[in-house]
């Protein structure tokens, strides 16, 4: 099945991207770079939502929006357990434009208006959406989408 080893691909690339995303996000909230972690946390969700649904065979429509609550929507009938983390994709979905752009914000700019806690708090949503995708391939037997082919890092 030429198309089933496509969205395979597909959904490694996104996933493999995911776990990077949200390194990158744990090494920013190491510097201080809060609102930039809340970014990155989101954009891990996402990435590892789109993953699934690549794999899933979902139509394009589905892969357009950005917001995390309509991804699980699109994904939930075949990842049940994603309905449980329907809170943290509406915490994760709040930083979507805020966390980068001034107006945003009523006033300030990210960078004075974003905290530890609120990184920490979107790291921990980034990382139990992270696992749940993971737990699904592995329940797949998909490991391979999961193995990450970086070299020296």
């Amino acid at each position: 099945m030429k198309g089933r080893g496509k969205r395979r691909t597909e959904a490694r690339r996104w996933f493999q991207q995911a776990v990077y995303d949200l390194k990158a996000a744990h090494w920013n909230a190491q510097g201080q770079f809060f609102a930039q972690t809340c970014f990155l946390a989101q954009q891990a969700a996402e990435k590892a939502l789109k993953s699934l649904l690549y794999y899933l065979g979902k139509p394009r429509q589905a892969l357009l929006t950005h917001s995390l609550v309509e991804l699980i929507r699109h994904a939930q009938s075949d990842c049940s357990s994603l309905g449980d983390l329907l809170e943290e994709a509406r915490l994760l979905d709040i930083h979507y434009v805020p966390a980068r752009y001034p107006n945003g914000l009523p006033s300030g700019y990210p960078h004075i208006f974003y905290s530890r806690p609120m990184a920490e708090e979107a790291l921990e949503a980034a990382q139990k959406i992270l696992q749940t995708v993971q737990s699904f391939y592995l329940q797949m037997g998909e490991e391979d989408i999961l193995r990450s082919d970086e070299q020296g890092n």
